[in-house]
């Protein structure tokens, strides 16, 4: 795995963290930036996830789809970095993990002839090594399409402490994004999620959504939620 992160960081533009582990999975001995561990066990979405077809965007080591797979009935993992996908191969057929598999394309290339259930998209709607970036709305449009009905979206953002002018990794914009991602979904319930690393990450805003077929626009002030760590369940905007 190490000598794939190498050929990531002489080859690949944009790679996360020097060249280091972006996702960590504990049952390897790998923390990474953000072990899959620590971040699920505040995600708190086992039983969204128990019996589930899953699609995770952006899937990277694929330690993150490995972990879902322990409870999911299939998970297909979508990562355009091929020095990522073959860890993620390697770490699945070394833990024997076989509802799994990964697809080497972009978000925007991905299509399937089947809905899932579930759909993954952790600080994924655009990268920040600058190779995808839809839009947001074209972004929840197309998790939406991919959804079956009532299927769930599990959300985390990237900054939501930023300055909110559309940079790369800034959701300081997120009450703006929330009134789109409200066009689409109805969401069930937010939080705010603790970062691993001091230094090299900052904390992020989850949100449990689920689709809906009509609007459901809801109440939600950013400088509040913030400073919010356990669940807030919406009330609706009428």
């Amino acid at each position: 795995m190490i000598a794939h992160l190498q050929d990531q960081k002489e080859n690949w533009a944009g790679a996360y963290v020097q060249g280091y582990f972006y996702q960590g999975l504990e049952c390897l001995g790998i923390s990474g930036a953000k072990p899959t561990g620590f971040r699920f066990a505040q995600y708190d979405v086992d039983e969204i996830l128990k019996g589930s077809n899953v699609l995770d965007i952006g899937s990277n080591t694929g330690f993150v789809a490995i972990w879902c797979a322990k409870l999911a009935k299939s998970v297909t993992g979508i990562e355009l970095n091929p020095y990522l996908n073959k860890i993620a191969r390697e770490a699945a057929d070394h833990l024997s993990i076989l509802n799994v598999a990964f697809c080497e394309e972009g978000f925007e290339e991905f299509d399937s002839d089947r809905k899932f259930d579930v759909i993954l998209s952790l600080s994924n709607h655009h990268t920040i090594d600058g190779n995808l970036n839809l839009g947001f709305e074209k972004h929840m449009q197309r998790i939406s399409n991919l959804l079956e009905v009532d299927g769930y979206m599990l959300f985390e953002s990237h900054n939501v402490f930023g300055r909110g002018d559309g940079g790369t990794g800034d959701d300081g914009d997120m009450d703006k994004k929330i009134r789109i991602m409200s066009n689409y979904f109805k969401i069930e319930r937010y939080k705010m999620v603790r970062k691993f690393l001091r230094y090299s990450d900052v904390d992020k805003l989850f949100i449990v959504a689920r689709k809906s077929p009509v609007a459901m626009p809801i109440k939600f002030d950013l400088a509040v939620a913030r400073q919010d760590y356990s669940w807030t369940t919406p009330s609706r905007d009428e």
